[in-house]
Order: structure tokens, then C-alpha cells, then sequence
């Protein structure tokens, strides 16, 4: 078998190992963090939690969820994901379960805010998982399918979701809280078999023969930054390099945009006259088909032509079309804005995270990432309590679309200096093979770093 078939067949080997329990993995996260957005009049009914209350307390999530993200990271990298993010899952999975406890904006605050600690090291944990097996010409589109999780999530997430509200007085329990503790159960089940769903390492992989597991490593090893493009090792320079400091504001950007929608979403479909809350819950899917569309389509586009700037900029820049037109446009077609709003925003993030990795590695890139991902989400945080807050003093949370859009155009001109980062071109992944074809494509490798983004 030649060097390009046998790099392929390792590909799709690992795809078809190790990316669908991500895929359903992440699909409960999302589903256990974002389902607060269909309880929206209940929690106002039953606890007393005011529009601002419940766009604090949905916003809460990340602040738990920034706090502690890099020493998760840390820990993963240090010991390995198969059983620390098995731990992540259990816990989060049994307080989504204990949200149906709420009964105050306390409670509300408390359990958001412990399980926004509980899921802060899966997302960044993954996204460096996925470093340690995806050269880098594979990395936008496996992130892809990875992500591709959260529009899944979402199609699937808000009629069921309708469906288990639906459930009111059986047993005597609310409906919403029924909805709370049947879509986090799933969540435990699934933490207990996440040990024997992945492998830590490549080279621990038998599933692979051993020159699969060499051919992985070399190719992998190839794509290590170069060192005149890498970024200061010390965290107190980490953490002042512009090219970090860029990252975070582009990614904090596009999260304000995800999460502004997403736990307002129902709320916004809701001004469509004759929907219940099943028809809302369904409507609100309509979104993230569109968001589907993009998490795929954009990162293939970006691994195809090694351009990380180009598809990252047209995905947020839709964004802030979306957005507008979810407030400009009547109800109807504010939703048609909304999809292509999801479009965009849900395709930026995987080519997003393809950029990091050219200035990073090893524990560096570890804490790096969950840096950028921690201070990214806390966009999730201002989001909703921005909507919240310009909904009580407005009396339209819709309005608050034209703040999110303008905070995600800015991030849009930060990204238009991202020409500091470099592709892996298949060309060079394909000579990677053997000691003296690693070395080479590390050699060709290093010179793409130069390249500007087109």
C-alpha cells in the first residue's frame, strides 16, 4: 500500500474510532447546558425567576466553566482523557439531573454555576484530544464532525425537549423538571462506558498496527509549530502575546454570538403567533439545520484550500447579517436571519480551532487552549445576561441581537489579522512517512508557517 492510501486508511480508522462517542459525548453536554432555554416561563412561574435572573443564572455556567477549564486541561494532558473526561461527564450529568431541584434564583445560580465547573474541561479537553490524532490538514474537518454535535443537539434537543414538558403531573413532578432529570440520566450512563469508548494516546492504540501508530506520529510530529512563530513558553508571556490575546477576543466574540442565540431562541420564535410548546420547540430546530450545514461545510472548505482566514471571516460575518435581521425582520423571517446566523456562527468555530495549534504545543497548548476557550465562554456569560438585562429594561429581548452583532463585528476585524498562521498542505502530509519523510515535511512544515493567510 502507498504512503497517501495508508495515511488515509489511518485517518479513517481513528475517525471511526474515536469521533462518534465524541460526537454523542459532546451532544449531551450541549443538551445539559442549553436545555435551560426551553424552561424559560416555568422557572418564571414555579421559582420566580425573572427574565434577568434567568439570563444571569444561564450565563452563570460560564463563569464556573472559565474558572476552572485550564487546570482541567492540565490534569488531561498530564494523565489522559479516557477516564478524566469519564469523571467530567458523571458529575455533570448527575447535577443536570438535580436542576429539576431549582426552586429559587439561588439554587438556579448555585447549580449552573457548579455545573459550568463540572463541564469546563470537556470541550477545550477534546479539541486538544484531538491534536494528539488528527494531523493538521485533518484537524478543521474532524473538529467538524465533532461540533457538528451542537446543531445535532440542538435539531434533536428542542422537541424532545417540548415532548418531556409535555410530561407535567406525571408523578406528580413538573414537566420541566422531568425534562431536567431525563436528559441528564444519559449523561451518567454514558460517563461509565467513556473508558473503554477511547484510547489516550496514539502509540497506546491497539486497534493500530505498529506502522499505523508510526505513520500517525510522524505525520503529527511534522505539523509542531516552528520556533520562530511559537509563543513564549512562561504563562506571564502566554498570556500577553497579542497573537493569544487576539485569539481570545475572536473566540469570545463568536461565543456571545452562539449562546445570545441559543438560550433565546425559543423565546424569539415564541412571537409567532399559534405555537405551543412543542410547535416552538420544533421551530427552533429550524436553526441549527442550517448550523449543521456550516460546521460541515466550512472546515472542509478551509482543510481543502489551507485557508483559515477566508471561511472565518465570511462565518462571522454572517453571523452579524443574522443577527440584524433577527431583529429587522418580522417574525417569520427573523427565524430564516436566525439560520443564517447559525451558519455561521456554529461554522466559524471549528476552523477557529484549527489556528491555535500553529503557535502551540505540548502542556503549553494544553492550558493555551483552555485559556482561549475559558475567556471565549465567558461570552456565554454576556450573551444571556446582556439579552436579559435589555429585555427587562426594553421589554424585548430581540433587541439585544444589535449589541451581540456589534461585539461579534468587532471580533470579525480582530480576525483580519490573523496572518500570522500556517496550514499543513496534503502534499506535505502525504511524504510524511519513515524518519527521513517526517523530516521532511517538518522542514516544508516550517515554511508554511510564513505564509499569510489568504
Amino acid at each position: 500500500m502507498n504512503a497517501v492510501a495508508t495515511a488515509e486508511g489511518v485517518r479513517r480508522k481513528v475517525s471511526r474510532r474515536l469521533l462518534p462517542p465524541l460526537f454523542v459525548m459532546f451532544v449531551l453536554s450541549f443538551l445539559d447546558r442549553t436545555n435551560v432555554a426551553l424552561v424559560k416561563s416555568h422557572l418564571a412561574t414555579d421559582a420566580g425567576i425573572d427574565a434577568a435572573a434567568f439570563g444571569l443564572g444561564a450565563g452563570i455556567f460560564f463563569v464556573g466553566y472559565a474558572v476552572l477549564g485550564v487546570p482541567s486541561n492540565l490534569v488531561l494532558h498530564r494523565f489522559g482523557a479516557r477516564r478524566w473526561l469519564a469523571l467530567l461527564m458523571l458529575v455533570w450529568g448527575v447535577l443536570s439531573c438535580a436542576m429539576g431541584l431549582v426552586d429559587s434564583p439561588a439554587t438556579f445560580y448555585t447549580l449552573r454555576f457548579l455545573l459550568g465547573a463540572a463541564e469546563a474541561g470537556f470541550f477545550p479537553g477534546v479539541i486538544l484530544y484531538i491534536t494528539y490524532w488528527f494531523p493538521a490538514e485533518d484537524r478543521g474537518k474532524a473538529t467538524g464532525m465533532f461540533q457538528s454535535a451542537v446543531a445535532f443537539a440542538s435539531i434533536i434537543g428542542n422537541p424532545v425537549g417540548g415532548y418531556l414538558l409535555g410530561l407535567h403531573g406525571l408523578w406528580g413532578l413538573e414537566g420541566w423538571k422531568w425534562m431536567f432529570i431525563l436528559e441528564g440520566a444519559p449523561t451518567v450512563v454514558v460517563a461509565l462506558a467513556v473508558p473503554w469508548l477511547l484510547t489516550d494516546r496514539p502509540e497506546q492504540a491497539g486497534w493500530l498496527t505498529p506502522g499505523e501508530r508510526k505513520l500517525l506520529a510522524d505525520r503529527i510530529a511534522a505539523d509542531l509549530p516552528d520556533e520562530k512563530t511559537k509563543v513564549p513558553p512562561r504563562i506571564s508571556r502566554i498570556i500577553s502575546d497579542s497573537k493569544v490575546l487576539r485569539l481570545m477576543f475572536v473566540y469570545f466574540a463568536i461565543q456571545i454570538g452562539v449562546y445570545g442565540v441559543t438560550f433565546w431562541l425559543p423565546a424569539l420564535v415564541g412571537r409567532i403567533d399559534g405555537l405551543d410548546d412543542v410547535g416552538i420547540g420544533f421551530v427552533s430546530a429550524l436553526p441549527w439545520v442550517f448550523a449543521l450545514l456550516g460546521v460541515l461545510v466550512l472546515p472542509w472548505i478551509s482543510d481543502r484550500t489551507g485557508d483559515r482566514r477566508g471561511p472565518l471571516l465570511l462565518a462571522m460575518v454572517l453571523t452579524v447579517v443574522g443577527l440584524a435581521g433577527g431583529v429587522l425582520l418580522p417574525p417569520v423571517a427573523a427565524v430564516g436571519a436566525l439560520c443564517v446566523a447559525a451558519f455561521g456562527f456554529l461554522g466559524a468555530q471549528p476552523v477557529f480551532w484549527t489556528v491555535p495549534p500553529t503557535i502551540l504545543s505540548g502542556a503549553q497548548m494544553a492550558g493555551t487552549i483552555a485559556l482561549i476557550s475559558g475567556f471565549g465562554n465567558l461570552g456565554g456569560f454576556l450573551g444571556p445576561y446582556l439579552m436579559g438585562g435589555i429585555e427587562k429594561s426594553t421589554g424585548s429581548g430581540a433587541n439585544g441581537l444589535y449589541a451581540i452583532a456589534v461585539i461579534v463585528a468587532a471580533g470579525a476585524l480582530v480576525a483580519t489579522g490573523f496572518r500570522w498562521a500556517g496550514t499543513q498542505r496534503r502534499s506535505v502530509a502525504a511524504g510524511a512517512t519513515g524518519a527521513a519523510g517526517a523530516g521532511q515535511a517538518k522542514e516544508r512544515s516550517n515554511d508554511d508557517t510564513h505564509h499569510a493567510l489568504r
